[in-house]
């Protein structure tokens, strides 16, 4: 049997004649809950989302009424608005067998397809970005490409799952299912099509549904990531679902590390400089080479405090409950939390020894870590690995890469950011974005100082984690950036 009703979070309520129907979605930008008016509302109608309130309606007996209210123009109106709602996402569509629910389609964003069964020639496939996970009720199929959830309930229906990775017919599917579901065979691989989780196959034999996203070259993490994260409809139902942190105190702003010993860097002292602000954004470019001659710890000091060091410790939303300390630094961070810290892997520095230090934004000073020991040796040669491939003619080719004086490495105390954003799943995204900002200021302070900036576009977290000691889950690597003094051939925007 297969039926509709409405899901977890909609609410009717009439105003005269009319009916508001309350759905549990939103917006990023407002948390007001959508609405849908349902104007001179007829007694048919009213029975129908009654039903659909209750115990559901059978998809075949959707449009029956009363004889003494049927007509034609009564069926039409009730299955345009029955259309209308499951388009809108506010209806879960069910297949039950004798051993009860076997398979529902549970919306989770408006914009639903109803998908009819297909010709019996045609060949149709499981979307490549589908994601399977278990629930306490069976399996979750989700993609990225879909507004909905599939849950197969009956464990008897999960070797559909591996048919569907290659491309089948029809007469494929019949002998797969259980003798009880074998006559909704059409209604089953129906509600596969509807819920974006299947696709008819094009000549290449691909999901026709898959077709855009493969040839723009997403792969389904990057997929999910950005509809995770960019999404405009929210499900206020869902995130009342989420673990909640109760009296549980924001960690400060200032975190505490295992130090050997500490290093004072030099107040900032910037020579007069020949060039303005827009000569350094001209000037700015990526610098893989370096001359024989190691930074100074002048000029380190010089970068990090224009680029990062703390100006001002704040109270962030102090007449509100979920008030923090925040920080103001010379660059943006969402919410002035500013979760990422400098780790600097010193090769070589006039003014201190090598090793791997933590910068002290506050007190502007290097806390000595370890020595350079080999999983630093180790990020020291992936940086040149990972690099070498820009246009410019400085650059080096793989292999023949020089190590950079000093390699800062950021990495991101992640519970700073899933404290206020872990409910709104924006909580990564908004720290790569941290990082972004930190990119860009640290190129344009080192071009302004003369020094050899070259941001990477890969690292480990691994390495950070045996180099530093710290676990991977409380501060994680987030991005890596290369500095050293530029070899010949680089012209410098310091004076002389």
């Amino acid at each position: 049997m297969s039926r509709y009703l409405f899901r977890e979070g909609v609410n009717i309520n009439n105003d005269g004649n009319n009916i508001i129907i309350s759905t549990p979605y939103a917006t990023r930008s407002s948390p007001k809950q959508q609405t849908l008016c349902v104007k001179d509302a007829k007694e048919p109608l009213k029975k129908l989302l009654q039903n659909l309130f209750l115990d559901g309606i059978e998809s075949n007996q959707t449009l029956k009424t009363p004889e003494k209210l049927a007509s034609t123009t009564t069926s039409l109106d009730l299955e345009l608005q029955l259309q209308a709602l499951y388009k809108a996402g506010l209806l879960i569509h069910e297949i039950e067998g004798s051993h009860g629910i076997a398979m529902r389609l549970l919306p989770i964003n408006p914009g639903l397809k109803q998908q009819p069964c297909p010709d019996i020639n045609n060949e149709f496939k499981l979307s490549r970005f589908t994601s399977i996970e278990p629930c306490l009720e069976g399996l979750d199929i989700t993609s990225p490409l879909a507004p909905t959830t599939l849950r197969l309930q009956d464990h008897r229906l999960y070797p559909l799952i591996q048919r569907l990775v290659s491309p089948c017919k029809l007469a494929s599917i019949s002998p797969l299912l259980p003798e009880d579901l074998r006559t909704q065979y059409r209604d089953i691989i129906s509600l596969f099509l509807s819920s974006g989780m299947v696709g008819i196959c094009n000549s290449e034999h691909n999901a026709e549904i898959d077709q855009e996203a493969i040839r723009a070259g997403w792969n389904k993490q990057d997929l999910s990531f950005h509809n995770h994260t960019r999404r405009h409809i929210i499900d206020r139902c869902q995130e009342e679902l989420l673990h909640r942190n109760i009296n549980r105190p924001p960690p400060p702003a200032r975190n505490q590390r295992i130090i050997l010993s500490t290093v004072p860097l030099p107040q900032p002292k910037i020579k007069k400089q020949d060039a303005d602000f827009y000569q350094i954004i001209r000037k700015r470019q990526t610098i893989r080479s370096y001359n024989s001659n190691p930074i100074t710890l002048e000029a380190l000091g010089n970068l990090l405090w224009y680029s990062v060091h703390t100006r001002e410790e704040i109270i962030c939303d102090p007449a509100l409950p979920r008030s923090y300390e925040g920080l103001l630094k010379p660059v943006a961070s969402a919410g002035g939390l500013h979760s990422i810290e400098l780790y600097l892997c010193i090769k070589q520095c006039i003014g201190i020894g090598s090793g791997l230090y933590h910068y002290d934004s506050f007190d502007h000073c290097l806390g000595k870590m370890s020595e350079l020991n080999n999983p630093c040796q180790n990020m020291l040669e992936m940086a040149v690995n990972t690099t070498c491939r820009g246009p410019q003619s400085a650059s080096i080719s793989p292999g023949q890469g020089q190590q950079p004086d000093v390699l800062i490495v950021m990495a991101t105390r992640y519970e700073r950011n899933a404290i206020l954003h872990s409910e709104t799943g924006l909580t990564y995204a908004l720290i790569l974005k941290d990082a972004g900002s930190i990119y860009q200021q640290l190129y344009l302070v080192a071009t302004a100082l003369g020094l050899a900036p070259c941001g990477l576009s890969f690292g480990s977290s691994e390495l950070f984690e045996q180099a530093s000691g710290i676990p991977s889950k409380i501060e994680c690597s987030v991005g890596e950036f290369m500095i050293g003094n530029p070899s010949q051939g680089h012209s410098s925007l310091m004076t002389k």
